[in-house]
């Protein structure tokens, strides 16, 4: 079975930027956008440092084919998806730069998922059964 190598590449990316996104806001070298309210930009930091982890790990257990890596894909997809959907909202849906990298961040993530369920996919499960 070939290996989700978009997924991996994008949680391994998605991962590592955001610990240098959290790492620069921590720093203060992070240039917030300025129609994001301070509170609610801040309010995404932490919950970031739990899923940083989890993005690399969940490139890992995909990379190893371990079955985890699958359901932990979805979690980690959730994540980002919210974070997108959040970013947009306090945008306003306004800033060509937000809505851009916002917009190829989510159909990133969207790709992500779609490559990791068809991989395992109820009826993918049945060919290869039917095949053995």
């Amino acid at each position: 079975m070939n290996r989700p190598w978009f997924a991996i590449f994008w949680f391994m990316i998605w991962g590592l930027f955001q610990a240098y996104a959290v790492t620069s806001i921590f720093a203060g070298t992070w240039q917030k956008p300025e129609k994001f309210p301070e509170e609610a930009y801040f309010s995404l930091i932490y919950p970031d440092m739990f899923f940083i982890p989890l993005y690399l790990l969940t490139a890992g257990l995909l990379l190893r084919r371990h079955w985890l890596g699958s359901v932990l894909a979805f979690v980690a997809g959730g994540g980002v998806i919210y974070v997108m959907i959040y970013l947009l909202a306090l945008s306003g849906l306004s800033g060509a730069v937000n809505l851009i990298a916002d917009g190829i961040f989510l159909a990133c993530t969207l790709i992500s998922l779609w490559q990791v369920g068809h991989r395992v996919s109820v009826r993918n499960a049945v060919q290869h059964a039917g095949s053995s």
